[in-house]
């Protein structure tokens, strides 16, 4: 019995944990209007989200590009929708629309 009561106890402060975790989380709002993003760059910290609302009456395609130029295609974001990125590790990002070349920032995530 006690093996269970010690798993259950770990599983339940990593449980905790991870809450406040999130909890903690910043949530930033950049707007895309006139192709463009609303700033041209950032600073967040590890776990936080940046949302991306397309309030533009084109459809834009955000990808997220870190250091190493690995990209993350969020895919097509239509007039109206809002796209989430969690940022979940550290380093400098380039977010950028694949359909309008112009449309590009930086996000430093610490």
């Amino acid at each position: 019995m006690p093996t269970r009561f010690n798993v259950t106890t770990a599983i339940a402060i990593l449980a905790l944990a991870s809450a406040a975790t999130a909890a903690w989380a910043t949530v930033t709002q950049i707007d895309q209007v006139g192709q463009k993003f609303s700033k041209t760059s950032l600073s967040v910290k590890t776990g936080d989200h940046v949302q991306y609302i397309n309030q533009d009456d084109v459809q834009h395609n955000i990808k997220v590009i870190d250091a190493d130029d690995d990209e993350d295609d969020k895919g097509l974001q239509k007039p109206g929708e809002t796209i989430d990125v969690l940022f979940a590790k550290t380093g400098r990002f380039t977010v950028r629309c694949a359909i309008h070349p112009r449309m590009k920032m930086s996000v430093e995530v610490q």
